[in-house]
């Protein structure tokens, strides 16, 4: 069974999966990542049937904050949020643990093992049918455990490079060659 998270409130301590999803915008209306949020049912259920996990935020005075030092609306990893946002975040990385740093302002020690894969929105899309499009795309990928054909890693960043505090994929279009082995991305969130 898969879960759906509107509230870190809601996230067992002891869940364990291999990846989480989180869906991130900048928390006001733009039309990319308003769809991104109009298809996060949809992504939910297919993560639910997957033993996954799809997080977002909600607007209003109980919006989940995915902040600290690794992810903020202003910087994601180090990398300019402008060009990363709104986005698709694949990570290792336990929803409380964006709590636990949050609620310390920032104080917690990064996880050594943390791993991003993050799929900006603005390099696949135009219009927010092409985003409708690209997440239906994704996540049956997913579901079926099949290589993210439609994707090809743009940047590679390691801990310590420049401002990383984590291992982060960026992955872009891909037009030609191969695509992003499913397999490998589980084996990256595996590799400590």
């Amino acid at each position: 069974m898969g879960l759906y998270v509107q509230s870190l409130e809601n996230i067992p301590e002891v869940i364990h999966k291999e990846y989480f999803i989180y869906l991130l915008d900048y928390g006001w209306n733009e039309p990319l990542g308003e769809t991104l949020m109009k298809n996060s049912e949809n992504m939910a259920r297919i993560a639910a049937e997957n033993e996954a996990v799809v997080i977002r935020g909600i607007r209003g005075i109980n919006r989940v904050h995915f902040e600290d030092e690794v992810l903020s609306w202003h910087n994601v990893n180090g990398e300019n949020a402008e060009e990363i946002l709104p986005a698709i975040l694949i990570t290792n990385r336990h929803p409380r643990k964006f709590k636990e740093s949050y609620s310390s302002n920032g104080r917690d020690e990064i996880e050594k093992n943390l791993k991003l894969i993050l799929i900006p929105l603005k390099k696949f899309c135009k219009s927010t049918s092409e985003v409708a499009t690209l997440i239906e795309k994704l996540f049956n990928d997913v579901k079926e455990q099949k290589d993210l054909d439609d994707f090809r890693v743009s940047k590679e960043i390691r801990k310590g490079t420049g401002r990383a505090l984590a291992d982060a994929i960026i992955l872009e279009p891909n037009f030609a060659g191969m695509g992003f082995n499913f397999n490998k991305m589980i084996e990256y969130f595996k590799n400590k």
